[in-house]
């Protein structure tokens, strides 16, 4: 912020000071809400070998953000390829931002001294006109036709407050679902049919772990993956009878939230001392308790360069193009996933006797009720046991208690116990014979 030292400029800031503040308190008595911030101010992310790598890709993540603002992100993500050809790979990425207003958020190296991966995070405002020239000229819809909107859209961790059929989520429920998908487990492994080095496909997992890590997100480490896989194989056959594959029931084990699949196809290349890498990765989004394919974000990587090896140059190349794809994978996991849960987070909820069809019919019925329940569907019933499929806007303990809550108020259920809660799982047994 620029200081004002001048005697006239401080009587303007201490006149315009005292308006402001009686404008805000006038604005305050009248109820009005605090003004939200410009539109076409963003917050952006870049990554690089060195700072002036991170500084341009954050400039080009400011500018993806614009339009995203403009076009929102579930366009801008069907015209991607299109959008890098005539505006991401813009040599002038100051040509569509107001330089001036460029804050810079945080710069650091998260990588080593002999292998420096810098961060840069910015806040600037975009130039949506020029933006929008852009799109214009090349033909993408949702430019200057598209209506201008009235607020800022959401970003990614924002819930847009649909549920099914059309009922919008409460603000308490609103609220829940922001913070929940802020707090979510990553689990990242590489796909089993990969053709791919297993220790390249090890390595990229890494890679996407290390970038989870750098962000504050929470993860599961390839190597509990490892050791369940070898060690539970045969817990998993009787549990699940191989209906689901053993990474998804790992995924549920460890209750993780969102479950990354990571794809790669690597070609390398050696002339003379000189050796030459590339690297073309998808990373697919699922949603664990489904087992959904929410979406896939595909990178490629330019060519890269080794003097020490082909295998180097390759591994290189997996590098940048993972570090390239995970911020774009994470950003569209949260979106995917707040369009899911806005219609609740599917619980799995096991009642152990059930002989009794309308003790369960009424316990359905009463739970269905309950505030936050935004659907519940039979997955099976017979007498031994009856599954349940829950849509629930709350944690595994609030559904617990609202279990407890309901069973009381059901005939029958009086001396219903718990038996296994585990991740997004509850079992219960009733007591009845």
């Amino acid at each position: 912020m620029r200081k004002v030292s001048t005697v006239g400029g401080a009587v303007f800031l201490l006149v315009f000071g005292i308006l402001l503040t009686a404008g805000c308190a006038s604005q305050r008595a009248s109820g009005g809400a605090p003004a939200q911030a410009p539109r076409d101010v963003v917050e952006a992310h870049g990554e690089g070998a060195t700072l002036g790598e991170a500084l341009s890709a954050a400039k080009v993540d400011a500018i993806r953000r614009g339009v995203i603002v403009l076009l929102g992100p579930e366009v801008e993500q069907a015209h991607r390829a299109r959008l890098e050809e005539v505006l991401y790979r813009t040599s002038n990425p100051n040509a569509f931002l107001h330089m001036e207003t460029l804050e810079t958020l945080r710069k650091e190296n998260v990588g080593s001294i002999d292998e420096p991966r810098y961060v840069y995070d910015l806040r600037v405002r975009v130039k949506l006109d020029a933006i929008e020239q852009v799109l214009d000229a090349n033909g993408i819809p949702g430019g200057s036709e598209a209506p201008a909107a009235e607020a800022p859209r959401p970003s990614t961790g924002e819930v847009q407050g649909t549920a099914s059929g059309g009922a919008g989520l409460t603000p308490e429920e609103q609220h829940f679902l922001e913070q929940y998908l802020e707090r979510l487990t990553y689990m990242v492994y590489f796909s089993e049919d990969s053709k791919e080095d297993p220790f390249l496909m090890k390595a990229a997992v890494s890679m996407a772990n290390s970038y989870l890590a750098s962000q504050g997100f929470s993860l599961i480490d390839i190597d509990q993956i490892e050791r369940l896989k070898e060690e539970q194989r045969m817990v998993y056959e009787e549990e699940t009878g191989e209906a689901v594959s053993i990474i998804q029931w790992i995924a549920q084990r460890l209750n993780a939230d969102v479950y990354l699949e990571i794809d790669a196809v690597t070609e390398g290349e050696t002339k003379g001392e000189n050796h030459y890498g590339s690297a073309k990765v998808t990373v697919k989004i699922f949603d664990p308790s489904t087992g959904a394919l929410l979406g896939s974000v595909p990178y490629s990587s330019p060519r890269t360069f080794s003097r020490v090896s082909q295998f180097d140059a390759v591994s290189n190349a997996l590098q940048s193009t993972i570090y390239k794809a995970m911020p774009v994978a994470v950003g569209q996991a949260k979106q995917l996933l707040a369009r899911a849960y806005s219609r609740g987070i599917r619980y799995d909820l096991v009642l152990e006797g059930t002989p009794d069809a309308r003790v369960v019919a009424a316990f359905r019925a009463a739970l269905r009720k309950k505030e936050r329940v935004k659907d519940i569907q039979t997955v099976y019933q017979t007498r031994e046991e009856t599954k349940f499929a829950v849509y629930f806007l709350g944690r595994t303990e609030e559904l617990e208690e609202l279990v407890y809550e309901v069973a009381d108020t059901v005939a029958g259920l009086e001396y219903l116990e718990p038996v296994l809660i585990r991740g997004k799982s509850l079992t219960f047994n009733t007591g009845l014979e």
